[in-house]
Protein backbone atom coordinates (compact mmCIF):
# COMPACT_ATOMS: atom_id res chain seq x y z
CA UNK A 1 0.00 0.00 0.00
CA UNK A 2 1.43 3.37 -1.03
CA UNK A 3 2.15 5.94 1.68
CA UNK A 4 0.66 9.23 0.54
CA UNK A 5 1.95 12.69 1.31
CA UNK A 6 -0.08 15.84 0.71
CA UNK A 7 1.16 17.56 -2.43
CA UNK A 8 2.81 20.90 -1.69
CA UNK A 9 5.08 23.29 -3.59
CA UNK A 10 7.47 23.43 -0.65
CA UNK A 11 8.12 19.68 -0.66
CA UNK A 12 7.49 18.80 -4.30
CA UNK A 13 8.38 21.86 -6.38
CA UNK A 14 11.08 20.00 -8.35
CA UNK A 15 9.07 16.85 -9.04
CA UNK A 16 7.95 15.93 -12.54
CA UNK A 17 5.43 13.35 -13.73
CA UNK A 18 6.73 10.97 -16.39
CA UNK A 19 4.68 10.65 -19.57
CA UNK A 20 4.32 6.88 -19.10
CA UNK A 21 3.12 7.23 -15.50
CA UNK A 22 0.33 4.69 -15.90
CA UNK A 23 2.72 1.93 -16.92
CA UNK A 24 4.41 2.04 -13.52
CA UNK A 25 1.03 1.38 -11.91
CA UNK A 26 -0.07 -1.34 -14.32
CA UNK A 27 3.04 -3.32 -15.21
CA UNK A 28 2.86 -5.68 -12.23
CA UNK A 29 -0.90 -5.54 -11.65
CA UNK A 30 -2.79 -8.68 -12.68
CA UNK A 31 -6.00 -6.86 -11.74
CA UNK A 32 -6.78 -3.21 -12.42
CA UNK A 33 -9.30 -1.29 -10.34
CA UNK A 34 -12.36 0.02 -12.20
CA UNK A 35 -15.36 2.21 -11.49
CA UNK A 36 -18.87 1.18 -12.47
CA UNK A 37 -18.83 3.95 -15.09
CA UNK A 38 -15.87 2.24 -16.80
CA UNK A 39 -17.19 -1.32 -16.96
CA UNK A 40 -18.80 -1.19 -20.39
CA UNK A 41 -15.61 0.16 -21.99
CA UNK A 42 -13.34 -2.19 -20.07
CA UNK A 43 -15.17 -5.34 -21.13
CA UNK A 44 -14.22 -4.70 -24.75
CA UNK A 45 -10.78 -6.03 -23.78
CA UNK A 46 -10.92 -7.51 -20.28
CA UNK A 47 -12.89 -9.99 -18.20
CA UNK A 48 -14.31 -7.99 -15.30
CA UNK A 49 -14.89 -9.51 -11.88
CA UNK A 50 -15.67 -8.37 -8.37
CA UNK A 51 -12.79 -8.75 -5.94
CA UNK A 52 -12.27 -8.03 -2.26
CA UNK A 53 -9.82 -5.42 -1.02
CA UNK A 54 -7.77 -5.77 2.16
CA UNK A 55 -10.46 -4.04 4.25
CA UNK A 56 -13.15 -6.42 2.96
CA UNK A 57 -14.86 -3.92 0.67
CA UNK A 58 -15.73 -4.83 -2.90
CA UNK A 59 -13.86 -3.63 -5.96
CA UNK A 60 -14.48 -3.96 -9.68
CA UNK A 61 -11.39 -5.45 -11.29
CA UNK A 62 -10.25 -5.95 -14.86
CA UNK A 63 -8.26 -9.18 -15.08
CA UNK A 64 -5.02 -8.61 -17.00
CA UNK A 65 -3.25 -11.90 -16.25
CA UNK A 66 -3.68 -15.22 -14.48
CA UNK A 67 -0.52 -14.71 -12.42
CA UNK A 68 -0.01 -12.09 -9.68
CA UNK A 69 2.75 -9.68 -10.62
CA UNK A 70 2.17 -10.00 -14.37
CA UNK A 71 0.16 -7.87 -16.78
CA UNK A 72 -0.29 -9.24 -20.29
CA UNK A 73 -1.35 -5.82 -21.58
CA UNK A 74 2.03 -4.22 -20.94
CA UNK A 75 4.51 -5.11 -23.67
CA UNK A 76 8.01 -3.63 -23.95
CA UNK A 77 7.01 -0.84 -21.60
CA UNK A 78 3.88 0.12 -23.54
CA UNK A 79 0.17 -0.24 -22.82
CA UNK A 80 -1.38 -2.40 -25.56
CA UNK A 81 -5.10 -1.98 -24.91
CA UNK A 82 -7.49 0.55 -26.44
CA UNK A 83 -9.00 1.12 -22.97
CA UNK A 84 -7.06 2.83 -20.19
CA UNK A 85 -8.66 2.92 -16.72
CA UNK A 86 -8.71 6.11 -14.70
CA UNK A 87 -6.48 4.51 -12.08
CA UNK A 88 -3.68 4.42 -14.66
CA UNK A 89 -4.28 7.93 -15.95
CA UNK A 90 -4.06 9.56 -12.53
CA UNK A 91 -1.25 7.52 -10.93
CA UNK A 92 0.66 8.36 -8.70
CA UNK A 93 -1.60 11.27 -7.68
CA UNK A 94 -4.58 10.60 -5.42
CA UNK A 95 -7.18 12.49 -3.42
CA UNK A 96 -6.74 12.23 0.33
CA UNK A 97 -8.24 13.63 3.51
CA UNK A 98 -6.28 16.63 4.79
CA UNK A 99 -4.46 16.27 8.10
CA UNK A 100 -6.00 19.50 9.42
CA UNK A 101 -9.48 17.99 9.44
CA UNK A 102 -10.75 20.16 6.59
CA UNK A 103 -13.56 18.48 4.66
CA UNK A 104 -12.13 19.48 1.28
CA UNK A 105 -9.90 16.68 -0.09
CA UNK A 106 -6.36 17.48 -1.12
CA UNK A 107 -4.07 15.95 -3.70
CA UNK A 108 -1.73 13.31 -2.33
CA UNK A 109 1.31 11.77 -3.94
CA UNK A 110 3.13 8.45 -3.67
CA UNK A 111 6.62 9.86 -3.24
CA UNK A 112 8.28 6.51 -3.87
CA UNK A 113 6.69 5.93 -7.26
CA UNK A 114 8.87 5.26 -10.29
CA UNK A 115 6.50 7.52 -12.23
CA UNK A 116 8.10 10.57 -10.61
CA UNK A 117 11.34 12.24 -11.59
CA UNK A 118 13.26 15.46 -11.04
CA UNK A 119 14.79 15.44 -14.53
CA UNK A 120 12.12 14.32 -17.01
CA UNK A 121 8.40 14.67 -17.52
CA UNK A 122 5.71 17.24 -16.85
CA UNK A 123 6.35 19.66 -14.00
CA UNK A 124 3.84 19.31 -11.18
CA UNK A 125 4.21 22.94 -10.11
CA UNK A 126 4.99 25.98 -12.23
CA UNK A 127 7.66 28.57 -11.46
CA UNK A 128 5.26 30.40 -9.12
CA UNK A 129 4.53 27.31 -7.06
CA UNK A 130 1.06 26.86 -8.56
CA UNK A 131 -0.23 23.59 -9.98
CA UNK A 132 0.72 23.26 -13.63
CA UNK A 133 -2.12 23.12 -16.16
CA UNK A 134 -1.83 19.32 -16.70
CA UNK A 135 -1.99 18.79 -12.94
CA UNK A 136 -5.05 21.04 -12.67
CA UNK A 137 -6.69 18.87 -15.32
CA UNK A 138 -5.65 15.77 -13.41
CA UNK A 139 -7.19 17.19 -10.23
CA UNK A 140 -10.47 17.71 -12.08
CA UNK A 141 -10.27 14.09 -13.22
CA UNK A 142 -9.66 12.94 -9.65
CA UNK A 143 -12.67 14.90 -8.39
CA UNK A 144 -14.83 13.24 -11.05
CA UNK A 145 -13.36 9.87 -10.10
CA UNK A 146 -14.27 10.45 -6.44
CA UNK A 147 -17.90 10.80 -7.52
CA UNK A 148 -17.61 7.63 -9.59
CA UNK A 149 -16.27 5.81 -6.53
CA UNK A 150 -19.48 6.74 -4.71
CA UNK A 151 -21.53 5.45 -7.67
CA UNK A 152 -19.54 2.21 -7.55
CA UNK A 153 -20.24 1.71 -3.84
CA UNK A 154 -23.94 2.29 -4.51
CA UNK A 155 -23.75 -0.24 -7.35
CA UNK A 156 -22.39 -2.88 -4.97
CA UNK A 157 -25.03 -2.06 -2.37
CA UNK A 158 -27.75 -2.58 -4.96
CA UNK A 159 -26.24 -5.82 -6.27
CA UNK A 160 -25.99 -7.14 -2.73
CA UNK A 161 -29.57 -6.18 -1.88
CA UNK A 162 -30.79 -8.23 -4.86
CA UNK A 163 -28.47 -11.15 -4.11
CA UNK A 164 -26.66 -10.73 -7.42
CA UNK A 165 -23.08 -11.27 -6.20
CA UNK A 166 -21.85 -14.86 -6.28
CA UNK A 167 -18.31 -15.95 -5.27
CA UNK A 168 -16.56 -18.21 -7.75
CA UNK A 169 -13.53 -20.46 -7.98
CA UNK A 170 -11.50 -20.33 -11.19
CA UNK A 171 -9.69 -23.56 -12.07
CA UNK A 172 -6.77 -23.15 -14.48
CA UNK A 173 -5.82 -26.27 -16.42
CA UNK A 174 -2.33 -26.02 -17.89
CA UNK A 175 -1.00 -27.72 -21.00
CA UNK A 176 1.56 -29.69 -18.96
CA UNK A 177 -1.18 -31.21 -16.79
CA UNK A 178 -0.83 -28.90 -13.80
CA UNK A 179 -3.86 -27.20 -12.29
CA UNK A 180 -4.31 -24.11 -10.16
CA UNK A 181 -7.39 -22.88 -8.34
CA UNK A 182 -7.91 -19.13 -8.02
CA UNK A 183 -10.21 -17.93 -5.25
CA UNK A 184 -11.39 -14.54 -4.07
CA UNK A 185 -13.32 -13.48 -7.17
CA UNK A 186 -17.06 -12.94 -7.54
CA UNK A 187 -19.33 -12.25 -10.48
CA UNK A 188 -22.93 -11.45 -11.29
CA UNK A 189 -25.25 -14.30 -10.31
CA UNK A 190 -26.80 -14.82 -13.73
CA UNK A 191 -29.59 -17.17 -12.63
CA UNK A 192 -30.80 -14.76 -9.96
CA UNK A 193 -30.52 -11.87 -12.38
CA UNK A 194 -32.65 -13.70 -14.94
CA UNK A 195 -35.28 -14.44 -12.29
CA UNK A 196 -35.73 -10.83 -11.16
CA UNK A 197 -39.20 -9.37 -11.45
CA UNK A 198 -40.05 -6.74 -14.01
CA UNK A 199 -40.24 -4.23 -11.17
CA UNK A 200 -36.72 -5.07 -9.97
CA UNK A 201 -35.32 -4.92 -13.50
CA UNK A 202 -36.95 -1.52 -13.96
CA UNK A 203 -35.27 -0.37 -10.75
CA UNK A 204 -31.86 -1.51 -12.03
CA UNK A 205 -32.54 0.18 -15.36
CA UNK A 206 -33.52 3.45 -13.71
CA UNK A 207 -30.32 3.39 -11.64
CA UNK A 208 -28.28 2.86 -14.80
CA UNK A 209 -27.04 -0.55 -13.68
CA UNK A 210 -28.34 -2.83 -16.42
CA UNK A 211 -25.57 -1.90 -18.85
CA UNK A 212 -22.68 -2.72 -16.46
CA UNK A 213 -24.42 -5.90 -15.32
CA UNK A 214 -24.83 -7.19 -18.87
CA UNK A 215 -21.29 -6.07 -19.72
CA UNK A 216 -19.87 -8.03 -16.78
CA UNK A 217 -21.80 -11.14 -17.75
CA UNK A 218 -20.57 -11.00 -21.35
CA UNK A 219 -17.02 -10.16 -20.26
CA UNK A 220 -16.52 -13.77 -19.16
CA UNK A 221 -15.96 -14.58 -22.84
CA UNK A 222 -12.87 -12.36 -22.71
CA UNK A 223 -11.24 -15.14 -20.68
CA UNK A 224 -10.70 -16.96 -23.98
CA UNK A 225 -8.87 -13.95 -25.41
CA UNK A 226 -6.82 -13.67 -22.22
CA UNK A 227 -5.83 -17.35 -22.52
CA UNK A 228 -4.66 -16.75 -26.09
CA UNK A 229 -2.67 -13.71 -24.99
CA UNK A 230 -1.16 -15.72 -22.13
CA UNK A 231 -0.16 -18.57 -24.43
CA UNK A 232 1.69 -16.23 -26.78
CA UNK A 233 4.25 -15.55 -24.04
CA UNK A 234 7.09 -18.08 -23.98
CA UNK A 235 8.11 -17.81 -20.33
CA UNK A 236 4.58 -18.26 -18.91
CA UNK A 237 2.91 -21.64 -18.36
CA UNK A 238 0.42 -22.17 -21.18
CA UNK A 239 -3.22 -22.68 -20.25
CA UNK A 240 -5.36 -25.34 -21.90
CA UNK A 241 -8.73 -24.44 -20.37
CA UNK A 242 -10.50 -22.66 -17.54
CA UNK A 243 -13.43 -23.80 -15.43
CA UNK A 244 -15.60 -21.45 -13.37
CA UNK A 245 -17.74 -22.78 -10.55
CA UNK A 246 -19.64 -21.33 -7.63
CA UNK A 247 -17.40 -21.23 -4.57
CA UNK A 248 -18.31 -23.34 -1.57
CA UNK A 249 -16.79 -20.67 0.66
CA UNK A 250 -19.82 -18.47 1.35
CA UNK A 251 -17.66 -16.06 3.39
CA UNK A 252 -16.57 -14.55 0.06
CA UNK A 253 -20.11 -13.51 -0.85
Amino acid sequence: MATLKALSPDAHRTLKLKSDNGIFYAKKAHMLSLRVTEVAQATVAFPVFISRMGNGSMSLSALTSFEPGKNLFVSKGEWVSSFTPTAMKTYPIFLMKPMDGNSEPVMGIDEGSEALSTTEGQAIFDSKGKLSLPLKQLKTQLMEDSRNIVHTVQFFETLTSYGLVVPIDMSLNYSDGKTNRVRGLSMIHEDKFQSLSAENLADLRDRGYLAPIYAMLFSVFQLNALIRRNNQVDDIDHIKSINLEVSKDTRLA
